[in-house]
């Protein structure tokens, strides 16, 4: 073997250590996610929503969901999916913070955020999450646990459509279905 051929597969053996060594390291850098509900959504019987001082539940009745304390309106099949498809599938990602102090710049106090509580046919909580959407970044929320010092980004923007507005979530109920469900 001659000396040029030797370090050529010198240098290449360097080359495939340091490719493998950055290879090991950038796994570091994976973002690990997990869904907020991870239970069958079967086993939900209600749902509610509340901002501030104004809030919302929806109620399964059969198989039907009902806006509570809004007989005159039918909930809109499409909020419901995205409830269900969206803001269930949120997977929370990053740990941002761990300090109450900074629970503000994130929009997750109690007073401040959107309260998301799922429960189940025996009035038990399933989850309980705090959704806040302050500062820059309009493409994820900020996501805390109830009765949790941590505060996490969540993988897209599902702050909207927690909406407390009843006018949001149904339509009118036309005369002709109310007589039909006489």
């Amino acid at each position: 073997m001659t000396d040029s051929l030797k370090y050529g597969l010198g240098a290449l053996a360097a080359i495939v250590l340091l490719f493998l060594y950055n290879q090991s390291s950038q796994t570091s850098y994976e973002v690990s996610t997990e869904v907020i509900f991870d239970d069958k959504v079967e086993n939900i019987k209600r749902i509610k929503f509340t901002d501030k001082t104004e809030s919302l539940e929806l109620v399964k009745q059969d198989s039907i969901w009902k806006i509570v304390g809004h007989d005159s309106l039918s909930v809109i099949d499409s909020k419901m999916d995205n409830i269900f498809n969206k803001v269930l599938k949120t997977k929370r990602e990053m740990l941002i913070t761990s300090k109450e102090e900074k629970w503000l710049k994130f929009g997750v106090t109690d007073s401040l955020g959107k309260h998301f509580i799922v429960y189940d046919d025996n009035d038990n909580e399933l989850i309980h999450y705090i959704f806040g959407n302050t500062g820059q970044d309009y493409q994820h929320n900020y996501i805390r646990k109830d009765k949790s010092k941590d505060v996490y980004r969540t993988d897209s923007n599902v702050y909207f459509l927690l909406n407390t507005s009843s006018s949001y979530w149904g339509t009118l109920i036309k005369k002709e279905e109310v007589d039909s469900e006489e």
